[in-house]
């Protein structure tokens, strides 16, 4: 018998699953003796049930990425309540964590551990922020900018652009993650607030803004990493 048992994670999208814009992101951080499972919300469901979670008017969205590649947005509260249906079911299967792919949704109390995006990256921002004068956060839909918020408040001055990760076209992703870098260029420091952004976006902001920016995946697999260890 191994000295080091193989440990258990179940990742959850919001989408449809496999990730695999994120999770090749973030296995790499977790070494070789986790294993990682996938479960989507919208696994399994015909295009009538996929067309009953679009947005309502007036109602706070979310992007996220269908198996195929494409982009789609999704009423808050009816993806929220599809993600604790998914989650609740996988909660007594025997995993050492549990970590649904968003920075932005509410997670239902489970049993096993629940490692939160939102929770990781919002209070390691937010300490961060304690020396910053001001800090940029990048969302992937124009609708978000103006309701976005924190778990926690920043103690500095904040601004929010936007740029998806779910852009089809390569040229227009690149010219849009250039654009939020240049928008963003007099902060202290940027967060690219999705567990979809990849490094190569991280990269394109980056070297437009001239600033540090942290990737939202990176932190949290960094943190679950060590969680496993």
């Amino acid at each position: 018998m191994s000295a080091h048992p193989r440990r258990r994670v179940a990742f959850f999208t919001i989408g449809q699953s496999p990730r695999s814009d994120v999770v090749p992101e973030m296995a790499p951080l977790l070494g070789e003796r986790v294993r990682i499972d996938e479960f989507g919300a919208l696994d399994g469901l015909d295009a009538a049930a996929l067309a009953a979670m679009a947005p309502r008017p007036g109602e706070y969205r979310y992007a996220t990425r269908l198996r195929d590649g494409s982009q789609i947005e999704l009423d808050a509260a009816a993806a929220e309540a599809r993600l604790a249906e998914v989650m609740g079911h996988v909660d007594a299967a025997g995993y050492d964590a549990l970590v649904p792919l968003c920075t932005g949704t509410a997670i239902a109390p489970m049993r096993t551990l629940v490692v939160e995006p939102q929770q990781v990256v919002d209070h390691l921002v937010a300490g961060l922020a304690e020396h910053c004068r001001k800090v940029g956060l990048v969302v992937p839909l124009e609708a978000q900018v103006d309701a976005f918020h924190m778990v926690v408040p920043l103690s500095c001055e904040s601004q929010v652009v936007h740029a998806s990760p779910y852009e089809a076209d390569p040229g227009q992703a690149e010219r849009n993650f250039a654009r939020a870098g240049r928008e963003l260029a007099s902060c202290d420091l940027i967060v690219m607030h999705c567990m979809g952004y990849a490094e190569r976006m991280r990269a394109a902001v980056a070297q437009a803004a001239g600033r540090p920016v942290l990737l939202s995946n990176r932190m949290v697999a960094r943190t679950l990493a060590q969680i496993l260890e």
